[in-house]
């Protein structure tokens, strides 16, 4: 079932990742993580992208405080940002990292602070933090949080 009006749903060169996928790139990043051996008093998740992988990878590394970061049209909102404190550990994570533009933002935004980045996905290898998944193409990611076609073929458990 395709959903009229929206090309990221109605493009055939998708690519659908699913939540057996998501899983597994989060027990990566934990992993990952592990082996820095460095404990992060909280997980900072940027809106939209990030909201459901920064709840899984504090999930992963028992950590209970998210707070998130507030990316709404590309544009970070400051006046809601969270307040950090300079003394904690943040991780700060997100979807993927595509070109890097929300990357810039909210690093500048976390300027003085101690923050970590980890990205599910990269377009390609880069520096700025942890990923899981290198990508080798350039085709939309539909993850299954924003997946429509599914959400709608699937119905209510109501």
């Amino acid at each position: 079932m395709k959903i009229d009006g929206d090309k990221r749903y109605n493009d055939e060169s998708n690519i659908y990742c699913t939540w057996n996928e998501i899983e597994g790139l989060i027990r990566d990043l934990g992993r990952q993580m592990q082996k820095i051996n460095k404990k992060y008093d909280c997980v900072l998740g940027i809106t939209n992208g990030g909201i459901v992988p920064a709840r899984l990878l504090a999930r992963e590394l028992d950590i209970e405080l998210i707070k998130l970061i507030p990316i709404r049209n590309k544009v970070l909102i400051k006046s809601e940002m969270p307040y950090l404190c300079p003394n904690k550990q943040y991780l700060i994570v997100d979807d993927i990292y595509d070109k890097g533009e929300t990357y810039e933002k909210v690093l500048e935004a976390t300027k003085g602070f101690n923050c970590d980045f980890a990205f599910c996905m990269s377009r390609s290898y880069q520096s700025h933090g942890l990923t899981s998944k290198i990508l080798n193409h350039n085709s939309w990611i539909v993850f299954p949080w924003e997946n429509k076609v599914q959400n709608y073929n699937q119905g209510s458990a109501d």
